[in-house]
């Protein structure tokens, strides 16, 4: 096995206590305050297959291969709504074209008066992001899309995924939250922001994210997705709308387009050092030196009225944001669906990998900053790793 290709101890398939869920929810919600975005954390998903009910509609199956396309074909089918969210210029699209990191295909399926067409894939190392365009349903500014349900193979394997529909909003380079076009996104009145799901052409579109802990594992591997059902959702409630399945098989691009840096930066007083810094244009990779120590224990009362003790095991400072060579600076960048953890059981080496809301040019980027809080003094820290060339 491969130096880093396994994280081990944090992100076992283990069964977390609704208690402990719910601390998590409200910490990454205090994340989002403090950052001052809202709604940009990708909901991670276990890599289970959800239970399937069964109706009488033929199951539609459209295959999306990756074959020879123009230069020109491949530019024009680029997905509206992955452009905006991942901030792509035409330089960067043109770039992940030659690369063979980005892949295409205009392949549909339609059932129950509704299209379904899988639009393309960016892949690097540990991740695969997907776009699907949804044609012939609609909703009114405000009100939230979603498949009741959805299941997702490699070859034949469960992965670990998060997926929503591009609701028109991303963040600034503060972590702010703004519209696609920068200006401030529109509210109720009591300052929820109004998304906006519906595209310009009236269709839809839902963005998935894939990650792996095996470097290469989405390259040329085939990719099955089942979409079942179209609803609304409301304060965690679905409430179903249209019956009808939409299934697609999709051959995945992929490149190593990544660029490590090694590094020996402490982090101010902390006795954690930063080894490595892996960046490809959609994700960040940071090694720590970082010796395992016991975990803080907390007492909860579960539902029956009994204590329970649960184990918050230490983390090393979080990697927030970069700056840029010409000195531009980006906030809370990460996407979501995070991983971390120990190479090995003897816990020295500790991990942190996740995809990036935006497309960047490793080439560009000088500085990784860290941030992390001290709970002592009550106060945010920050640190910054300079990325010096080998």
């Amino acid at each position: 096995m491969k130096k880093n290709d396994t994280i081990y101890t944090l992100q076992q398939n283990i069964e977390i206590p609704d208690i402990v869920t719910e601390k998590a929810n409200m910490a990454f919600e205090q994340i989002r305050k403090d950052a001052g975005s809202s709604d940009k954390i990708v909901t991670y998903q276990k890599p289970v297959k959800k239970s399937r009910k069964k109706y009488m509609v033929a199951a539609l199956i459209a295959t999306l291969t990756v074959g020879a396309v123009s230069a020109y074909a491949a530019y024009t089918n680029w997905s509206h709504g992955m452009k905006e969210e991942l901030r792509i210029s035409e330089e960067q699209q043109k770039n992940l074209e030659a690369n063979g990191m980005a892949a295409f295909s205009d392949a549909s399926v339609t059932d129950a008066g509704v299209t379904v067409t899988a639009q393309q894939s960016i892949t690097d190392n540990y991740y695969t992001y997907l776009s699907f365009k949804v044609e012939g349903y609609s909703v009114e500014k405000g009100v939230q899309p979603d498949f009741e349900t959805i299941s997702v193979t490699v070859d034949g394997q469960d992965v670990s995924w998060g997926g929503r529909f591009y609701d028109g909003m991303i963040s600034g380079n503060d972590g702010m939250v703004v519209n696609a076009y920068g200006s401030a996104p529109e509210t109720e009145a009591d300052g929820s922001m109004i998304e906006n799901y519906v595209m310009d052409d009236g269709s839809l579109e839902y963005h998935m994210i894939l990650k792996s802990h095996e470097k290469g594992f989405f390259t040329g591997k085939q990719l099955h997705v089942e979409l079942e059902n179209l609803g609304t959702v409301a304060k965690a409630q679905y409430f179903p709308d249209i019956e009808g399945n939409w299934i697609l098989d999709m051959t995945l691009g992929g490149a190593d387009t990544a660029k490590y840096i090694e590094t020996n930066e402490k982090l101010g007083d902390t006795e954690t050092i930063v080894t490595g810094v892996e960046l490809s244009p959609v994700s960040m990779r940071i090694t720590y030196d970082f010796p395992k120590t016991e975990p803080r224990m907390e007492e909860f009362e579960d539902e029956n009225g009994e204590i329970q003790t649960v184990a918050w095991p230490a983390q090393p400072p979080f990697a927030f944001g970069i700056r840029l060579k010409d000195g531009t600076v980006m906030k809370y960048i990460s996407a979501g669906s995070e991983s971390t953890g120990y190479t090995s059981e003897e816990g020295q080496e500790y991990v942190v990998s996740f995809p990036l809301d935006r497309v960047i040019d490793p080439d560009q980027v000088e500085t990784v900053l860290f941030s992390e809080y001290d709970e002592e003094n009550g106060k945010q820290l920050t640190y910054e790793v300079p990325l010096k060339a080998n």
